[in-house]
This record gives C-alpha cells, structure tokens and sequence, in this order.
C-alpha cells in the first residue's frame, strides 16, 4: 500500500496535467505584476508579484511565483528522469527539456546570489565599494567614519530598542520611514538635537520608483553624555553625534555598501550634447582599475560596458555638480549571466535535433506515428 501511494505520488509529479495547471497562473502573475509596474513601481512590483513565496490578498495567503516555478521544476525533472525514454529515437525531447532546466538554474542563481548596485565618481577619485539601489542600512560610525555596527533599516520598527555594544549607550526607535515627509518643528524643547530641533519627519506614501524615497529614522538615546532625540535621513552628509565614555559614535541612513575585491578610478568624464540644446547625448568614463599592485585603463560608454572578475559595468548616468561632472555607473554581478546563453543553444541543438530525428521518410509515416504515441510526443 505505501509502495502504491509513492507510485501514485511519483506518477503525478511526473505528469504533463501538472505543467498544464501551473503555467497558466505562472503567465497571469507575469500579466498582473506587469501592469502593477505602473501603478506601484518597479521594485515593489518584482519583490510582490516575482521575488515573494507568499502574496497576500488581504488576509489571504496565496503561493507566489517562486513556489510554481519550483513546481514547474521538479515536474520538468520528474518527467525527464522517469518518463522520457532514454533512447536516440527521443534524444532532441531529451535535450530541450535539459536546455529549458539550465534556464531555469540560471533563474534561481540570479535571484540568489546576483547584486546590482551603483558607484559614483568625480573626476580623479578612487573607489572600491558599491552602493544598492534599495537596500538601507542604519550603520554606527566611529571617528574615523568606519562602520563599526550595521542594521537593515527595513527590520527595524517603531518601539524597538537597539543597544550599541561595549557601550552603556541605547537607541529608542520613535519613528521609522521608508519614505519620510518633512515638516517644520514647532515644539522644539532642550530634548531635541541636531536637525530633530527643527524637523518632524512622518510616514508618506511609497514613490514609484523606490530611488526617489527618502528614508529616515527619529530615535531617543539613553546612556550617552548627550541624551534627546535625533533624527537622521539618507543622503545627509551631517550625522548625529553621540558620546559616551570618551567615544564618539555617529548615526547614518545610507544605502547598503558592497566591497569590491578591486579600486576603480575615474580619470575622465565626457558628453556630447544634442547640437542647439542642454540635453546630453551621449556620454563616457575613462577610468583606471586597480587590483593587487596592477592597473589598466578602460573606457566605458553608454554602450560598451566593462567586464572584469564577474563585474559589469554600464555607463547609466551622471550628476551635475558645481565642482564638475559625477559619473554614475551601475555595477551587475550575476552568477546565472551565461546560463541564458546556455540554454538558448541547447535547446536549438535539440529542436534541430528532433527535427532530424523525426523527419519522416517515405513508408515510416505509420512506424513514426506509433513511435510518437509510446514516447509521449505528442505531450511534449
């Protein structure tokens, strides 16, 4: 009986009707998560509707892309394994369904373990870290500006208690934004300090395009030589200054940091504009990359990208200062980068392959026709 009830499992998990009921809710949260690009932007439309296991219809939990795309997985394996004739009558089905496998291993690599980021540069600065997009960190700075703690700004929530360690020093969080509206203070007392004396930041509704949000953080200190309220906001060069047992500890909103395992230098930056106009049409980075005592120089426009140690890098933008041009480039680390590439040949081997291979030939119409129905040919 258990024999039969795993046979039973096997057989289900291998069969063309669970593909059938999959794929069609597959291509309708691909439908919905597009339109909702629209509406909600582009970040927390991918984290909804492709990245999460599990959507809410208001109270409701529903399986998320992730969760059929397994499905569709283990059917695709199951079916391979157990229900594709190995033999060379069938070996172009056999090396489509693989090239469609890589695909989809290239799939989870990505949304695994690729980073995309950004790095931004002025003319004859040097870097070796880059910045994400979404991610914020509430990050504790010593004197020198070195991170001494880090927290994701996103676990973070109002009523929480973060105590500094080796320190008597304790953060009290009293308001935590993705996205901060700033109002004057009119009730400004000796509690307050630094920008909290003249600012009250308040939740504001998520902009479509997660850049454009400002995100920041009122907490109270308790424990230090200079206890009140503080606020701090991303991209404000002027921290809060915290001090306690002859240290001085500073608190900043920034956007997560990743560590290059080399320095890039930007030596020069150049644009071309439309003739008659202020609008850029083209523009480039020459810069200079440093690794391990070695150094060589590139040029990366809009578009020829630099590739180096799994690194890419595009010429995305830049930002116009009055001590000259900033170059912006997005920086693309991604594992899965060739599976497409991988898959796409395989599976055009095995469609010419088939193609080949079932060809039919005068008097083999009956003989192919049977041999399609006992290896599943049809279903494929």
């Amino acid at each position: 009986m258990q024999q039969d009830k795993i046979q039973n499992i096997i057989k289900y998990l291998s069969s063309p009707a669970l593909l059938h009921y999959t794929l069609p809710v597959v291509m309708f949260y691909v439908v919905v998560g597009t339109i909702a690009q629209k509406y909600i932007g582009l970040y927390e439309a991918t984290h909804i509707f492709f990245s999460a296991p599990i959507i809410w219809a208001g109270p409701v939990p529903l399986p998320g892309l992730p969760i059929f795309i397994s499905i569709m997985v283990i059917n695709l394996i199951f079916k391979l394994a157990l229900k594709s004739p190995w033999r060379t009558s069938n070996a172009g089905i056999i090396i489509i369904h693989i090239g469609v496998l890589l695909l989809m291993a290239g799939g989870l690599l990505t949304a695994m373990f690729s980073q995309e980021g950004y790095i931004d540069l002025a003319k004859g600065e040097r870097k070796a870290e880059i910045s994400d997009y979404h991610i914020r960190d509430m990050v504790i700075l010593n004197d020198e500006k070195s991170i001494l703690y880090s927290f994701d700004h996103q676990s973070i929530a109002k009523g929480d208690i973060i105590a500094i360690p080796d320190s008597p020093i304790k953060l009290h969080i009293v308001q935590n934004c993705r996205n901060c509206e700033i109002t004057r203070r009119t009730d400004a007392t000796d509690e307050y300090f630094g920008m909290a004396q003249h600012m009250v930041l308040s939740p504001a509704p998520l902009r479509q395009n997660d850049e454009e949000n400002l995100t920041g953080i009122v907490f109270s200190v308790s424990g230090s030589e200079n206890d009140g309220t503080y606020l701090a906001i991303e991209n404000v060069p002027r921290h809060p200054e915290i001090m306690a047992n002859g240290q001085t500890y500073r608190i900043a909103i920034r956007k997560r940091r990743t560590a290059l395992p080399f320095q890039i230098e930007l030596l020069e930056f150049s644009r071309d504009m439309h003739p008659g106009t202020a609008m850029a049409q083209s523009y480039q980075s020459r810069v200079r990359i440093h690794d391990d005592g070695a150094q060589w120089e590139a040029l990366i426009s809009m578009n020829e990208p630099l590739r180096y140690k799994g690194y890419t890098f595009f010429q995305s933008s830049f930002i116009e200062t009055d001590n000259g041009d900033i170059s912006v480039l997005t920086s693309v680390w991604n594992i899965g980068r060739s599976f497409p590439y991988i898959s796409g040949i395989t599976v055009c081997i095995g469609m010419i392959l088939h193609m080949f291979i079932r060809r039919r030939r005068p008097g083999a119409k009956t003989a192919s026709r049977n041999d399609a129905e006992s290896t599943g040919t049809a279903d494929a």
